[in-house]
């Protein structure tokens, strides 16, 4: 590796990593102005601030590809106004060369990005959906291991996986009498939502401790289906539940494989796996495309110009991958391939383009094409 690739590489990185810390300050900002208006006597200000601060990872993944995108393209815009673009191509290095220590550079940044998002970023959602909803739902729990914890009065209900769209699987309730013993337990495979806080439970068993002359005794009462039963507020459900776009693939992994092993609708999640997969080769595809850009007009630079040309793309780029990524749950039930193209279209479409661009500008390219 030589010394302009070295001083391309850090230019690209240190220009991303300004960036990136930009996009993290103005979430911050405006987490904070969505979620002060939330605290009251149950929810205090440092437990507002707290959770702002712990989202911000996980949101800060999401426009990490844009992200790297401003602070690439201000970094090589930069070097461009300066003439310094100019001169390296003046010295023998085509287009395609150039584009090496870039992509390189995008790699590292790429690994960054992943290592926060898998890591922290899952993280501090995680905690954060349970800090608030501990703090604001009347004694709600939740942890990805054991599930949904929720108190109501005499009763516990305890969810092992919550999924989107209002579906519970593997519930069970525990009720407590007086004297805080428990008297009555009961188990589905799973419930449907009816709205409100009525649930439609599928293969129920109950056992219910009574007393009789003869002592206590369990009554087991066992029906395939159970309808207008209370449990709690759909309200708390989405409060608790961790959305799938801000799970770990791990996470991610093991509900695809529980909701395909049950034959139920898995295109939510299937989808949010391979956003996942594909968030890294999103930074290499961003900063490819800025290269087109930074070679055109070198001389007319100016950080403004720059700055608005990354803004469009960045917004641009958001804007599909937020249009596509819908096709998976209304398309995708049955059809794997849709998850997986709705995730991989935005990065491919935008890499081809800039590619294409770029093989324009190589004068040998050029030479080709006449």
């Amino acid at each position: 590796m030589g010394t302009l690739d070295r001083y391309i590489m850090r230019t690209v990185i240190l220009g991303s990593l300004a960036s990136v810390a930009a996009f993290a300050l103005l979430i911050v900002i405006f987490g904070a102005i969505d979620e002060l208006p939330k605290v009251s006597s149950n929810y205090s200000l440092w437990q507002a601030i707290s959770f702002v601060l712990l989202t911000m990872p996980g949101y800060l993944y999401d426009f990490y590809p844009a992200a790297v995108l401003v602070g690439g393209l201000l970094g090589l815009g930069n070097l461009a106004a300066h003439s310094e673009l100019t001169v390296m191509r003046c010295s023998g290095m085509s287009v395609l060369r150039l584009a090496r220590p870039v992509l390189m550079a995008g790699v590292i940044l790429a690994v960054v990005g992943m290592a926060m998002g898998e890591t922290i970023g899952a993280w501090g959602q995680e905690q954060a959906n349970q800090m608030r909803a501990e703090a604001r739902g009347s004694g709600v729990s939740v942890n990805l291991k054991s599930g949904l914890w929720l108190r109501d009065g005499q009763r516990f209900i305890n969810v092992g996986q919550a999924l989107v769209g209002g579906r519970l699987n593997a519930v069970r309730m525990f009720e407590m009498n007086k004297q805080g013993l428990p008297y009555r337990e009961l188990t589905a495979t799973y419930a449907l939502t009816e709205g409100g806080d009525l649930w439609q439970l599928f293969d129920v068993h109950e056992s219910t401790i009574e007393s009789g002359p003869d002592g206590q005794h369990v009554v087991i009462q066992h029906d395939a289906r159970r309808d207008h039963v209370q449990l709690f507020s759909q309200k708390i459900l989405k409060i608790a539940v961790l959305n799938p776009r801000h799970m770990n693939i791990l996470q991610l992994n093991a509900y695809v494989h529980y909701l395909a092993k049950n034959q139920l609708d898995d295109a939510a999640y299937a989808g949010a796996l391979w956003a996942r997969v594909f968030a890294p080769i999103s930074v290499l595809v961003m900063l490819l495309v800025t290269l087109p850009f930074v070679f055109t007009n070198q001389r007319s630079g100016g950080a403004g110009r720059w700055l608005f040309i990354a803004i469009v793309l960045g917004v641009a780029y958001l804007t599909l991958v937020q249009i596509v990524s819908a096709f998976a749950p209304v398309y995708g039930n049955g059809n794997s391939f849709v998850p997986f193209l709705s995730a991989a279209l935005p990065p491919v479409l935008f890499g081809l383009l800039g590619f294409i661009r770029l093989r324009r500008l190589n004068p040998a390219a050029r030479r080709v094409a006449r």
